[in-house]
């Protein structure tokens, strides 16, 4: 502060008195403030150009190609080689049947002794025999459609257990290979808890809270289902279950965004930021939903529409969603409100 009486001037930053020739040196001082604080804007500038895409990340996408690539490889060998295990173990079976047939015929014209009764015997053993070489091929794909990756296994839907094959031949003949992905909590905003894996959720905040969560796998083809189990559930009901686009960044009120689609509490339902509580249109009544319910969340990309189902009350609420507005892939989206609130993912049957 100058101490000088004549010509004071104040600045109304730092509420300083100051004389003429002070006023030029603290207005010299913020110009120097000034420069300084565009200097840091131009290297922060600089760092924002160089940010990059974390090679770790390319990394793991990588790996995780490369592991599903084998995956799916072993699952096709395993395959292959099964289809060749039945049909050997058939041509096996119908090979002594036919060897067996031969014996009594070679036998019975050795002998002179046969009558029309083993006619009729044999033709029968004919019959059955060209049945079962028909049968033989009666091996089907079965693919996985419940996996993000859809892998194929054999089965033979007309192999005989009744037939001479051990224990050991029967669990090679009906093995199969589970590669399948669960779906589970990835993303999380505001005060929510993941445990068991990122299989629970839990609400941990204060009374009344958003409290915003999403899986980690993304749907843009096929027919997905998600099962949801309320383990803890206060009234009056206040989850909401749907669907948003992945593109889009989780945020504060992401239920209520043009992207996302689904239900709420108080029977709102949520359609691209409009929100509505029409029962009669969508059959869709929130009171129902008590503690301990398993809830189904299905992604019908095909149709282009989500469903809700409630495993207690055998209910179904389906809602269409516009892929101009909601975009593949679909992410799932889960908000809970009430403290202490508590949702598991049940894992695939």
């Amino acid at each position: 502060m100058c101490k000088k009486s004549g010509g004071i001037l104040s600045c109304e930053g730092c509420q300083q008195a100051f004389c003429g020739k002070h006023v030029i040196e603290h207005r010299q001082y913020l110009a120097g403030k000034l420069d300084g604080i565009m200097q840091e804007h131009d290297l922060l500038q600089h760092d924002i150009e160089q940010i990059s895409v974390d090679h770790s990340l390319l990394q793991k996408i990588d790996q995780w190609e490369k592991e599903s690539l084998a995956k799916i490889h072993l699952a096709a060998k395993i395959a292959r080689e099964n289809i060749q295990k039945f049909l050997n173990q058939s041509k096996e079976n119908l090979s002594k049947t036919c060897r067996d047939l031969a014996v009594n015929l070679c036998s019975s014209r050795e002998a002179d002794d046969y009558s029309e009764n083993d006619f009729i015997h044999w033709i029968e053993q004919l019959k059955e025999l060209k049945q079962e070489i028909t049968s033989s091929s009666s091996i089907k794909i079965i693919q996985d459609k419940k996996s993000v990756i859809h892998l194929v296994k054999v089965e033979n839907s007309n192999f005989n257990t009744n037939k001479s094959t051990n224990s050991n031949q029967m669990s090679l003949l009906t093995s199969e290979i589970n590669l399948k992905i669960q779906e589970k909590y990835s993303d999380v905003l505001g005060p929510i808890t993941l445990e068991n894996g990122g299989f629970l959720a839990k609400h941990t905040g204060f009374i009344y809270q958003y409290a915003y969560t999403r899986g980690n796998l993304l749907y843009s083809h096929g027919h997905h289902t998600v099962r949801f189990q309320l383990e803890k559930c206060k009234q009056p009901y206040q989850i909401f279950f749907g669907c948003m686009s992945s593109k889009a960044v989780l945020g504060e009120g992401a239920f209520k965004y043009p992207c996302s689609v689904g239900w709420f509490g108080f029977d709102q339902v949520y359609e691209h930021g409009r929100c509505t509580n029409n029962c009669k249109k969508y059959g869709y009544k929130s009171s129902l939903i008590r503690a301990n319910d398993v809830l189904q969340l299905i992604f019908d990309c095909n149709k282009q529409q989500i469903e809700l189902f409630n495993e207690r009350i055998k209910k179904t609420t389906i809602l269409t969603v516009n892929i101009n507005k909601t975009p593949y892939p679909w992410q799932f989206l889960m908000v809970m409100f009430h403290k202490d609130d508590c949702v598991k993912i049940l894992s695939d049957a």
